[in-house]
């Protein structure tokens, strides 16, 4: 696991996707979500989205993650919203669930950590056969191969990729998109930032809270998210 994963668990960063919260309220907002509804978070972190999504549609909802901080504060966070979530420790590469359990499944800037062939298949088989992914994922426009290493290797993402080549990986994985728009972050900005729930208290979360500020504001205009909305 990366150094910046193992800080948003100790630092108990909510919504720190890109687009933050109130881009996933817009979004859920869309979809046919109800009490029949069988929704998988993968990658829930803190839980923000799984419990909002059980506190607000009734919905069915199921949660991974395999940040051990993260798991602890997500089952934390469900115990007192008095939320029915199921909790697993598990990777998204490997899905403990049987194919065809899911109707909904949702990603919040997970598989850029990630081998994304691997997860994209199990993603695919947990879903029914007309079943829905939506992902919010981090995704950048003519970022040179050296900025694009430097990000990664700070953040931890194994890969970044352009709209095209997501669009592309996403179709030859066996899902077809139906709505998929980029932002960068400077477009973004005011959309919703991620909150910071507890302030660095060490100088190492500090000097990791500063570097994240000067990595966004420096690539802010080719740096951002892709929200895909995609169809088994």
């Amino acid at each position: 696991m990366s150094a910046y994963l193992d800080w948003l668990a100790d630092m108990g960063i909510d919504g720190a996707h890109p687009g933050g919260f109130e881009l996933t309220k817009q979004i859920l907002r869309k979809l046919k979500i109800d009490r029949s509804t069988s929704v998988l978070d993968v990658g829930c972190g803190t839980g923000q989205t799984a419990a909002y999504i059980a506190e607000q549609y009734g919905a069915n909802v199921t949660a991974i993650d395999i940040h051990p901080t993260m798991i602890a504060k997500a089952k934390q966070r469900f115990a007192s919203k008095a939320v029915s979530v199921r909790l697993h420790r598990a990777s998204v590469e490997a899905l403990p669930f049987p194919a065809g359990t899911f109707d909904l499944a949702l990603s919040e800037s997970v598989l850029a950590f990630v081998s994304l062939p691997n997860a994209l298949a199990e993603i695919r088989r947990v879903l029914k056969n007309d079943g829905l992914f939506v992902g919010i994922e981090a995704c950048h426009k003519r970022l040179t191969a050296a900025e694009q290493q430097r990000i990664a290797a700070f953040y931890g993402f194994k890969r970044l990729m352009t709209p095209g080549e997501w669009k592309k990986t996403l179709e030859q994985n066996g899902f077809r998109c139906r709505h998929f728009f980029y932002k960068t972050a400077a477009e973004a900005a005011g959309e919703g930032a991620p909150a910071v729930i507890v302030f660095p208290t060490t100088p190492e979360m500090a000097s990791m809270w500063q570097k994240h500020q000067q990595l966004t504001a420096q690539f802010a205009d080719r740096l951002g998210y892709c929200v895909f909305w995609c169809e088994t």
